[in-house]
C-alpha cells in the first residue's frame, strides 16, 4: 500500500494542529485524520467508531508500517504547505 495523495487543512486550536485526508493506492481515502502537536512531536489520530472496535474491524496502529508511511506523508505535506513558502 502506498500513499498517493495527501490533503491538509490547518486548524488553530489547543493541541489540534491540522486535519488531513490521505488516499492510498489511488482508491482508498481516509478523511478526518487529526494531527496533534506536542512540542516538536506530531501524533495522528484516525477516525474510528465504537461499532468498528467492537467487531474487531480494521484499524491502523502506531506500530504499523502503514501508519508510519501515512504519518511521514502528512508531515511532509505540512512542512511543505505551511513552512515551505514562509521559509520555516
Amino acid at each position: 500500500m502506498k500513499v498517493t495523495s495527501v490533503r491538509v487543512r490547518r486548524i488553530y486550536g489547543k493541541g489540534l494542529y491540522a486535519i488531513a485526508s490521505v488516499t492510498i493506492d489511488g482508491e482508498l481515502t481516509i478523511n478526518d485524520i487529526k494531527v496533534y502537536r506536542k512540542g516538536a512531536d506530531f501524533t495522528l489520530r484516525f477516525p474510528n467508531s465504537e461499532n468498528a472496535k467492537q467487531n474487531n474491524q480494521f484499524s491502523i496502529l502506531a506500530e504499523d508500517s502503514l501508519y508510519k508511511e501515512i504519518k511521514a506523508a502528512v508531515l511532509k505535506q505540512i512542512d511543505s504547505y505551511f513552512y515551505g513558502e514562509k521559509g520555516g
